[in-house]
């Protein structure tokens, strides 16, 4: 047999024995024991709580149109900004809106003839009054119809005055409704084409259609649904990592601006909608994105620390196994922050101490009796 060859051979079966070890330890534990044990140590335990989060603008503003109607024109796009005032969209109105503003302007028209001859007779009376020709009555009468017909000239110039608040303008027999951007913004979502109906946002069915969304992308949040048993991790301003699948290699900080004070039901779970603030977006945050979020907590350093593993539950108060030998005893101990692998001790066992990383007892039993395996 050749040297190397024999090297070979000795390297495999050094490296199935340790396997072996591994899996004698695994199943029968240490120097012999049936269950797993762990070590107390000192070191660092760091609170994160790690979750996912859609990115949305802090504020946008959805755009609707007054009136009923079909879409003329559309002056911008998805991905334009815009300034406040800036024209939109022209809407055509339907038949019921045309009608409406042909109705005030004919009411319009009649009583300016009306208040206009309420105005010639009450001149009229007033003149003869004078000389007396005219009864203090008549004159009182038609001071009565001049106020009424103003009145009613006052009443449809209102009516005018709100359609062209909501933007309908008219020109001889044409009619159409300018849609403005109620603010600056840039432009996320365009929901409508050229042609298509629309249904006025006053309107009772559905609330009307949204012509556009314009939203202000100076500042950006991510709304993280954190689990109910991860929420007192949580505070104000803790410091965010933030990432998103898009952009593997880049990473974007921010910091928790909202705690709800309220859960709400999600899928049988409760958790808590945390905003958190993009304070350095780095042109890898959009709207709508899925966002990786990891939020620290507190932290603290050399700590004595035992694995999360080691501690129990029992009676509501938390316990760990400690090794003395071959012998095991339930300790009492008082913990402080814990992280995903270790849980701080602050009294009951220190650093240097073995414990039982699973219930001992149990465990022996299980040994005992293969029978309860």
């Amino acid at each position: 047999m050749r040297p190397d060859r024999r090297l070979i051979l000795i390297a495999l079966a050094l490296a199935f024995g340790a396997e072996g070890c591994r899996d004698a330890s695994a199943n029968g534990g240490e120097g012999g024991r049936p269950y797993r044990v762990g070590t107390v140590d000192r070191g660092p335990i760091r609170v994160v709580v790690e979750e996912t989060g859609i990115v949305e603008p802090e504020r946008q503003v959805i755009v609707k149109s007054p009136i009923s109607g079909v879409v003329q024109r559309l002056g911008v796009r998805e991905g334009d900004r815009v300034r406040r005032g800036q024209h939109l969209a022209r809407i055509i109105p339907d038949i019921a809106q045309a009608n409406a503003l042909a109705r005030i302007r004919s009411e319009i028209a009649t009583a300016t003839i009306t208040r206009e001859n309420a105005e010639r007779e009450y001149q009229r009376a007033l003149e003869l009054s004078r000389t007396g020709g005219i009864a203090q009555t008549d004159l009182d009468q038609r001071t009565v119809d001049l106020e009424q017909a103003r009145n009613q000239y006052r009443t449809a110039m209102d009516q005018l005055r709100l359609v062209e608040l909501s933007g309908v303008t008219a020109v001889d027999s044409a009619q159409w409704a300018n849609i403005t951007a109620p603010s600056s913004g840039v432009v996320i979502r365009r929901g409508v084409e050229v042609g298509e109906t629309v249904v006025g946002g006053t309107s009772a069915f559905g609330g009307g259609t949204e012509l556009f969304t314009i939203a202000d992308l100076s500042t950006l949040l991510v709304k993280a649904s954190i689990n109910e048993v991860d929420i007192g991790k949580v505070a104000l301003d803790d410091s965010v990592s933030l990432t998103v699948d898009a952009f593997p290699g880049d990473t974007t900080h921010g910091i928790v601006r909202l705690v709800p004070p309220a859960a709400r039901q999600n899928e049988r779970v409760r958790v808590f909608d945390v905003e958190i603030e993009a304070t350095d977006g780095g042109g890898i945050l959009r709207p709508g994105m899925t966002a990786n979020v990891t939020i620290f907590g507190p932290s603290r350093d050399d700590v004595a620390r035992a694995p999360v593993e080691a501690v129990f539950i029992t009676d509501g108060q938390p316990v760990v196994y400690r090794i003395t030998g071959n012998d095991h005893e339930r300790t009492p101990v008082t913990l402080g922050l814990s992280d995903l692998s270790f849980v701080e001790i602050l009294s009951g066992v220190a650093p240097g101490d073995t414990v039982a990383l699973e219930d001992p007892v149990a465990a022996i039993e299980r040994a005992t009796n293969p029978a309860r395996r």
